[in-house]
């Protein structure tokens, strides 16, 4: 333990104390129980991980990360580490009164790098003035595979350089804030067609392959000095043909520590996913990712099997298979990573919540808005045949809709467009819901079919087409791709497609502004959408004679 620990915490850990800092603690809802309370205590952790039950308001996790901190401190232990998933666009944490920055796909289609600077910098200083000082972002997977059940817009790209460029620019937002970046999913997430959360996936591929494309973006992260890397679930076969990077010495170890010299703390990806908890167990899981090279293992799963993952880490050191010289390196690590960002679990005021930060987002979501089609796009009007049919889909770890999507579409349509008319069908809709929207198309003029991840869910694609099928000829159709952009040139007829990304709060207000004609800076595709190449260079070349400087 360095001098700027030992100032604040003179007595040294002991062999079992340096055990719980190798782990991540988690527990459900938004207080810190007497059942986590006494959990905690038994663990003593190095850090605590928060997912959005956890997060209810402001107040409210700015007056738990302070108790927690002052749990540590009573029981003798270090600051904590206090982590979220906060990558913006579709993965957040944050409570309706935080600001949701478009996600990186979005931010990849930006023109300007400097918005992805703006949204990080205003993610940053969001959590840490709530007290989260770790955000497990951004995800530096090159979303290469358009059948990429998990990644797609949680990725800047599907090209390692657009991705590396992206990544500097974020990390610069979170470094001026004193926020912890952690890049991932090492070494590469990009090219699966299988959620780990669900199965065991596996890239396959040569060594040459794999270092232009998957490895690229941590090269370049490594030699930014991004302070922490996150493992992936997945099977490797040129680099390890047995064990998933989580757990393989050969990824974590001699590439990720020897040949890419990262010297900062890695945390795995959830544990408790079906990739590494199903095929390895909890106890064996564990203890093979200390031995990997794990620094901190993280898992949302109930307390009961985050004590057994304890007392596995124990056990191992007491039975001599875990040399305690891994656990006090690791221990060492983290320490740095407190010292490098004055982590020290001292409350800060919280202060007020700082209305511009809504209007510096929504004016970058306006800009991360792309349009491609045969000719520029004509604003829609404000009339009784303007129809929007919303199709609702829940990611697959949400039981619910936490942002209130549909209530942010009909106050943003009500207030710019009163006389359009939406049809909403729900994750799984009913008969009567698909019914009422095919009787909506009959009467439109403007059809605007707003699909989110279809490519994935032919009942959209059906509905869909149902709807436009059933409006009168002549009919124009909007398709709004809400999440991955591969739903595109699935439907049957449409004049203009339109991507936004992914669907926070912001980027469905900036998607009706569009849609109404509000001026724009214009959007690329950040990613390669099959089948839509010819309409891409169409846009393109519009864009090229708009800048073309004119000669008198």
């Amino acid at each position: 333990m360095d001098w700027y620990l030992q100032e604040l915490f003179p007595m040294p850990m002991t062999g079992a104390e340096l055990i719980g800092q190798n782990l991540m603690f988690r527990f459900d809802g938004p207080a810190f129980t007497d059942d986590a309370r006494e959990a905690f205590r038994e663990i003593r952790p190095g850090g605590v991980l928060f997912f959005s039950q956890n997060i209810t308001s402001r107040e409210q996790i700015h007056a738990l990360t302070a108790k927690l901190q002052a749990e540590a401190k009573m029981l003798g232990m270090p600051p904590l580490l206090i982590a979220a998933d906060q990558e913006g666009g579709i993965v957040s944490r944050f409570s309706n009164d935080f600001v949701t920055p478009p996600g990186p796909m979005a931010l990849g289609a930006a023109t300007n790098p400097g918005d992805t600077l703006l949204a990080s910098t205003l993610t940053a200083m969001q959590l840490r003035e709530v007290g989260i000082n770790v955000n497990f972002a951004p995800s530096v997977d090159v979303n290469n595979n358009p059948a990429n059940p998990v990644i797609r817009t949680r990725s800047f790209g599907d090209s390692p350089e657009r991705v590396a460029e992206q990544l500097q620019w974020f990390y610069r937002g979170h470094e001026a804030t004193r926020v912890v970046t952690t890049v991932k999913h090492f070494p590469g997430h990009g090219d699966t067609s299988i959620d780990s959360h669900f199965g065991l996936p596996s890239i396959p591929g040569d060594r040459e392959r794999f270092e232009s494309i998957e490895l690229a973006p941590f090269r370049a992260a490594v030699k930014l000095g991004v302070p922490a890397v996150m493992s992936a679930h997945i099977i490797f076969p040129t680099l390890d043909p047995g064990l998933p990077a989580t757990l393989s010495p050969a990824i974590l170890t001699d590439l990720l520590r020897g040949e890419l010299g990262f010297t900062g703390v890695i945390f795995t990806d959830a544990m408790d996913m079906r990739a590494v908890s199903e095929e390895f167990g909890l106890a064996e899981s564990t203890i093979l990712a200390k031995l990997a090279g794990v620094a901190m293992l993280e898992a949302n799963e109930p307390i009961a099997d985050q004590v057994v993952r304890f007392e596995a880490l124990r056990d191992a050191v007491e039975s001599g298979r875990i040399p305690l010289g891994i656990v006090e390196a690791s221990a060492d690590r983290i320490d740095e990573l407190r010292r490098r960002y004055a982590i020290t679990g001292e409350p800060q005021a919280l202060p007020e919540r700082d209305s511009n930060r809504s209007t510096i987002a929504f004016d970058v979501a306006l800009r991360t808005i792309a349009h491609v089609g045969p000719k520029p796009f004509r604003p829609i009007a404000d009339e009784q045949g303007t129809i929007f049919i919303d199709f609702q889909r829940y990611r697959t770890n949400e039981a619910a809709d936490p942002v209130n999507r549909t209530g942010v579409l009909h106050a943003a349509v009500s207030m710019n467009l009163p006389n359009a008319a939406i049809s909403t069908l729900g994750d799984e809709p009913t008969v009567a819901e698909i019914e009422g929207a095919i009787a909506s198309a009959k009467r439109a003029t403007t059809l605007i079919l707003m699909t989110r991840d279809a490519s994935d869910n032919r009942q959209q694609i059906e509905i869909a087409n149902r709807a436009i099928a059933a409006a009168p000829e002549g009919a124009r159709v909007i398709h709004c791709c809400m999440r991955g952009p591969y739903d595109a040139t699935m439907l049957d007829r449409v004049n203009d497609h339109v991507f936004t990304f992914g669907d926070p709060r912001v980027s469905i207000d900036a998607m009706v502004a569009f849609l109404i004609g509000l001026p724009q800076e214009p959007a690329h595709m950040p990613v390669v959408v099959p089948g839509l190449r010819d309409w891409e260079d169409a846009a393109l070349r519009r864009t090229a004679l708009k800048k073309k400087p004119k000669h008198p």
